[in-house]
């Protein structure tokens, strides 16, 4: 999870259309940072697709699951606003960046990899 200013973002994993060697692990679980700060969750993937996506999901309390951005072999950076995200297929990594962080960003956020 990410606090921003005492409230936190969870971390969380998953996987969309998996088959039994594709996996997600997404870290750190929790952090706290101050406003205006930037903050960084990254996530390990394994499958054994040529072609994987990742998908970030930003949620907040009580409400669904609202999709960030998808990075893929094609488009494996994507900058939209004050969020960024980079993917390598090499090193099975991708990174969510906050930059400026504010209030409103305090939620749960996780990844989640489609093979297809």
């Amino acid at each position: 999870a990410v606090s921003i200013l005492g409230a936190k973002l969870k971390a969380l994993s998953g996987l969309t259309g998996h088959a039994q060697k594709d996996s997600v692990l997404q870290f750190p679980p929790e952090m706290t940072i101050q406003a205006g700060h930037n903050a960084t969750l990254n996530c390990n993937f394994s499958t054994s697709s040529y072609v994987p996506s990742i998908f970030w999901y930003q949620q907040h309390q009580t409400q669904s699951p609202q999709m960030l951005l998808r990075v893929d072999k094609v488009k494996p950076r994507v900058d939209s606003g004050r969020f960024y995200s980079a993917m390598s297929v090499e090193t099975s990594q991708v990174f969510l960046h906050v930059r400026d962080a504010e209030l409103q960003d305090s939620a749960a956020y996780f990844c989640a990899l489609s093979p297809h």
